[in-house]
């Protein structure tokens, strides 16, 4: 590559990088000893039993001297990057079944960011080359495949990072790393992030094929080259994601217009296309004739099979003149060039190719009509591609200088329209729904934004509650859900003989040791519970309420097991754990989504919490007139069948109350 081009690169990377700029935060405001580690706790490899040393010793040494005045950044960083190395190794040898591998994920994590602040500290500096080596043990700790559920490849800076990694590493020639690294980019980012990023990567790949060849390594394209399906289909949902969102500029009637289920399967067949040229672009290799295997002839069809690394082809040639056997005789000496690709059955195949013998006979590989291009479908549901968030409804109040908002609705779920409204007003009823879906540090909670919301639409048309009675908390911090209780209590307090109705949606948690379950906060990660709200809190704050109910109702369980299995904590520190429940007192009735260890589960394809979804079913076909006995049934026997069907997992949900109304907690209504 000419000098000029590299240095434009690297122009266009330190623009791309922000990261790395004058705008890098300051290492003592990225330097926390987060995650906190319980390393008294940990399990340590099986050593002989005259072994005293600590294998954290040097962590919690590391720990130590983010405090110490006494230690300059570069001792701290450079420790920092010696300590990620020699636990980067113990992890590796460490059983993934003991108890420490899940902790010494956390140390890694806690680890990340350290060299991660490291690499911009020195980037600050001007000292590129140790920035680099910080940054590169960085990306290379979030591509473990022991640190996958740990959630770092899907932070929002992490692509920045790697393509600091990824441009040092190709302007240096390493081009074996730099295929590493920019593929990293590519997985990590969306379709759009691709094209100036690609033309590198193919100049990487191409050298290392050529390295490869001459070195007599023979590339296997079945093996080298990912299933499309595969290949393209995350980089579809993110393109989709990016399609749905409405542009601030854009009208809801233009944004109803676009955003339709016609449009979104044009969409993905655009995004479709555009990945299938690159697939082809990315792993399809520049083949010759020592890359191809001649094999008998046919002579009663006139043809050739000729084996490839993407499979035999059939090649026509004549038998008169002795083409044939000049063909055969002169092989070695046959040139190849034009060849073009397909994707046929998920890979890539040869569409055609040109052969040329010494003597000047052309002869033309063609199976475009039987390839085609052979598109392969990526199923993208629409359903679960649309966003239901309200948006502000400039049309209407063009002229106007209140601000209203306005459900729209595209390619809805069934409960989502057609909300059956009452005609009483139920204003001695008061809601309080919490809805967290976008949590900080660990996974979020597909459609629980959407659970809220649409209860909320719920309680105000269907059980009569007036809008200032509904008070929705969307993506509570730890501060708002006191907040929320408090609400609750000061409004008992103003009013007499209230009805409550307390709705949470998102990840319940339970504590390792005493093994109590609690809501997690969007800005916690479960491993101190102590900045979680803990349920028995919950449950004594609504039971000293003066109100004549309280209705609760819990999509969340509190295994620490997320819906694909994984846990929620990424170390699994409590997965399959079985949570204490606490006990409902007063009047108060609880529906839980789940029992015990299990998991409560998306329903996908109607856009809710399984759980909530058979909630607002009931409420619609009664049009709210349902008593708790009959609602709780009908939710306890659909969610258990329908989650054995599509998720081939048990989830029974629950329903408590205390002794005291047990004769009478079943007649009790929501208005």
């Amino acid at each position: 590559m000419h000098s000029k081009t590299i240095h434009i690169f690297c122009l266009f990377l330190m623009l791309a990088c922000p990261a790395w700029g004058q705008d890098e935060p300051k290492v003592q405001s990225e330097v926390q000893p987060e995650p906190q580690v319980e390393i008294q706790a940990m399990v340590q490899p099986e050593v002989q039993p005259e072994v005293k040393t600590d294998p954290y010793k040097d962590y919690q040494e590391l720990l130590l001297m983010v405090s110490d005045t006494a230690v300059s950044k570069p001792q701290f960083y450079d420790y920092a990057l010696a300590c990620c190395r020699k636990y980067t190794t113990l992890l590796h040898a460490t059983s993934s079944d003991l108890e420490g591998y899940n902790k010494l994920k956390l140390v890694m994590k806690s680890l990340y960011s350290f060299v991660r602040s490291g690499a911009g500290y020195y980037s600050q500096q001007g000292q590129d080359s140790i920035a680099l080596i910080q940054a590169q043990t960085a990306v290379d700790v979030a591509m473990l495949k022991e640190m996958a559920d740990q959630g770092i490849r899907s932070m929002p800076d992490y692509p920045n990072y790697v393509l600091f990694v990824a441009s040092r590493i190709f302007n240096a020639r390493r081009y074996e790393e730099a295929v590493k690294y920019l593929t990293e980019y590519i997985n990590v980012t969306d379709a759009s992030l691709h094209p100036r990023v690609l033309v590198y990567l193919n100049e990487a790949e191409s050298i290392v094929a050529q390295q490869r060849k001459t070195k007599g390594i023979r590339t296997d394209v079945n093996k080298d080259a990912p299933d499309f399906d595969l290949f393209a289909r995350e980089s579809i949902r993110r393109g989709m994601d990016k399609w749905k969102q409405k542009d601030p500029y854009e009208t809801v009637a233009e944004y109803k217009a676009r955003v339709n289920e016609e449009n979104a399967r044009a969409k993905q067949l655009e995004l479709q296309k555009i990945l299938m040229d690159e697939y082809v672009q990315r792993f399809a290799c520049q083949i010759d004739i020592n890359d191809l295997q001649l094999k008998p002839y046919d002579a009663d069809n006139q043809s050739f099979l000729i084996g490839s690394p993407y499979g035999d082809i059939v090649l026509v040639v004549p038998r008169t003149n002795d083409e044939a056997r000049d063909f055969a005789e002169n092989w070695a000496g046959i040139k190849v060039y034009n060849q073009q690709f397909a994707i046929a059955n998920h890979k890539l195949a040869l569409a055609g190719l040109t052969f040329s013998t010494p003597m000047g006979k052309v002869y033309q590989y063609d199976n475009s009509k039987a390839l085609a291009y052979n598109e392969t479908q990526i199923d993208a549901n629409f359903k679960d591609l649309v966003d239901y968030s309200r948006l502000v409804n400039s049309d209407d109040n063009a002229q106007n200088t209140v601000i209203t908002q306005q459900e729209i609705a595209v390619g809805v779920p069934d409960v989502d329209i057609n909300i059956p409204e009452y005609k009483r007003v139920n204003d001695k009823t008061f809601a309080f729904i919490i809805a967290n879906e976008k949590y900080t540090q660990v996974a979020p909670v597909p459609m629980a934004g959407n659970d809220g919301r649409v209860f909320a639409q719920y309680c105000e048309k269907t059980l009569g509650l007036p809008k200032e009675n509904i008070i929705l908390y969307t993506d509570a911090t730890y501060g708002k859900m006191i907040r929320a209780v408090q609400d609750i209590k000061n409004i008992d307090k103003a009013y007499d003989q209230i009805r409550v109705i307390f709705y949470y949606a998102g990840h319940g948690v339970p504590n390792e040791k005493t093994r109590d379950a609690f809501l997690l906060p969007i800005d916690a990660d479960g491993t101190h519970t102590e900045v979680c709200y803990p349920l028995k809190r919950l449950y004594s704050e609504l039971s000293s309420l003066q109100a004549s109910s309280v209705v609760v109702f819990l999509d969340a369980c509190f295994s620490g097991s997320l819906s694909d299995g994984s846990s929620l904590l990424g170390a699994a520190r409590s997965l399959g754990l079985k949570a204490r429940q606490a006990t409902p007192e007063g009047k108060m009735v609880v529906l839980s989504a789940a029992s015990g260890d299990e998991t409560a589960y998306p329903y996908a394809d109607h856009g809710h919490g399984l759980f909530t979804y058979f909630l607002l079913k009931k409420l619609q076909i009664s049009k709210g007139s349902v008593n708790l006995g009959d609602l709780s049934s009908y939710i306890i026997e659909n969610v258990k069948q329908k989650s054995v069907l599509i998720n081939r997992k048990i989830q029974t949900p629950t329903v408590s109350y205390p002794a005291a109304i047990q004769s009478s907690w079943a007649k009790m209504k929501l208005r």
